[in-house]
């Protein structure tokens, strides 16, 4: 018995073949209006206001390309104000401590330092006191001088010579007419002796040499002629 079926069923194919769509069937049509394609992937839309093919970049400022600012006058300020504060505490420890420096036993000028006549030195370096002229007289032989000599820390050994400004030319002493007299002994420390010495120059300015006992000099007068 055979049983006859409707035409454009899903039996009108042909064995194994592919089903046959149904009678006025039609494919729907594309929203985009194109040709289907199997695959295509979905095109981005670009942003609206952004022209294709540029991107958006950050605002930039002219200060971004200016040098560094320099630190120097941050250093020049801080050395300034250092110096300043340093003046100002050497002042005011200058004057807080000044009255008792001058109340205080060493910076009152010792009786060694203010005594009168040139300092002097013997050639060792381990003798010193002062000496001066206290008074000349020319004479028609010569000079005769008055001088005292003061040792700070001896005992000080001495000799004397003299020469004249004018020629150089060298003499020793002697005895003077006058009194005291030297005695040519060594002179302690802290002890002075004074005497008359003469000298047998012509008058004019001349020099008068105080030496050791052996005739190493260690200072010098001058004489008005």
């Amino acid at each position: 018995m055979t049983q006859n079926l409707p035409s454009g069923t899903p039996d009108d194919r042909t064995p194994n073949g592919p089903l046959a769509p149904p009678a006025g069937w039609a494919p729907a049509p594309l929203s985009d209006g194109g040709r289907p394609s199997v695959g295509r992937a979905t095109r981005a839309q670009p942003v609206a206001g952004d022209p294709l093919g540029t991107s958006v970049l950050p605002a930039v400022t002219i200060e971004e390309f200016a040098p560094p600012r320099s630190r120097l006058p941050l250093v020049v300020v801080a050395v300034a104000l250092l110096a300043a504060a340093l003046i100002w505490a050497g002042t005011t420890w200058r004057a807080q401590s000044g009255p008792t420096a001058e109340g205080s036993p060493s910076a009152r000028p010792s009786a060694t330092s203010s005594a009168p006549g040139l300092p002097f030195v013997t050639p060792d370096e381990r003798f010193t006191g002062r000496w001066e002229i206290l008074q000349h007289q020319w004479t028609d032989s010569g000079l005769e001088v008055e001088i005292r000599v003061a040792a700070e820390r001896g005992p000080i050994t001495y000799s004397f010579a003299a020469f004249g400004n004018n020629d150089m030319q060298s003499t020793s002493a002697s005895p003077g007419s006058q009194n005291p007299k030297f005695t040519g002994l060594p002179i302690a420390s802290g002890r002075d002796e004074t005497g008359w010495l003469f000298f047998p120059l012509e008058r004019g300015p001349s020099t008068i040499i105080l030496a050791t006992a052996s005739g190493n000099q260690m200072s010098a007068l001058p004489v008005a002629g």
